[in-house]
């Protein structure tokens, strides 16, 4: 439902929200009438049709095109277009990641420090630029994490390590920042498979899954926003969407 007139609208910001979970997530928030900035890179015509079909519906909705691996700038333009279309923020969903394969022979610096700007940087900077903002308005930071942040794959030494990075960081805010302002921390499972991926390793994956089924882009754009609407008691957690696989 819509904001009256005479409440101003909430407003959500989520990186990396034109395509996958990111996507969900802003469709799912622009449902509940909140104002909507996303952000994208490489994907210009998901962005285009993602804007274009909230455009439609009523929904106001800003898509920046910034890129998170080069922090300080991405930063400035996601913070300067947000406030000047909006003049709020209420929710940030550090949600843009990449997911580059590398052991430690394979892992060079350039790739490594590219993963930390992504996963950790450009969050912190985030943060520090829209602070002030979430404090007024009683705000809510979830960050997108992965179980890999907990039990790394070799294959993937500077993916997981970045997350990990995000993961202690959203802990630290979290104390940081209260009691004005909730930090969280979603931690999917398997939600969408890469699209190479042997069906044969999935179907073994999904046999250690206690719920025996891969989640969905809606499960977690749910989590999101309960913990952004009915979650004001819960902070400094990291919630894993993982149908049960961390318990085996």
């Amino acid at each position: 439902m819509r904001k009256s007139a005479h409440t101003p609208a909430k407003v959500a910001l989520i990186t990396g929200g034109a395509t996958r979970v990111g996507r969900a997530i802003v469709k799912r928030f622009a449902a509940a009438g909140y104002n909507v900035a996303f952000t994208y890179l490489n994907s210009v015509q998901e962005a285009a049709q993602l804007a274009t079909i909230l455009h439609a519906a009523g929904q106001p909705v800003l898509p920046i095109r910034a890129d998170l691996t080069r922090p300080t700038q991405a930063c400035r333009i996601i913070f300067q277009n947000t406030l000047k279309k909006f003049g709020r923020l209420d929710v940030m969903i550090n949600n843009a990641s990449l997911y580059e394969p590398g052991d430690l022979d394979q892992t060079t610096l350039p790739p490594a420090q590219r993963l930390m700007a992504i996963h950790f940087h450009s969050p912190l900077l985030l943060c520090q630029a829209f602070a002030p903002f979430l404090r007024k308005h009683g705000g809510h930071i979830i960050n997108m994490l992965d179980l890999l942040a907990e039990r790394p794959w070799k294959h993937y030494l500077a993916y997981c390590a970045s997350k990990a990075a995000l993961w202690n960081l959203t802990l630290s805010l979290a104390a940081e920042l209260a009691p004005k302002v909730t930090v969280n921390g979603i931690a999917p499972g398997v939600i969408l498979w890469p699209e190479d991926y042997p069906v044969a390793q999935q179907r073994k994956y999904l046999a250690r899954v206690p719920l025996r089924r891969a989640g969905t882009p809606g499960d977690v754009a749910e989590l999101a926003h309960f913990l952004a609407t009915e979650g004001s008691y819960i902070t400094g957690q990291i919630i894993r969407v993982d149908g049960g696989k961390s318990i085996t």
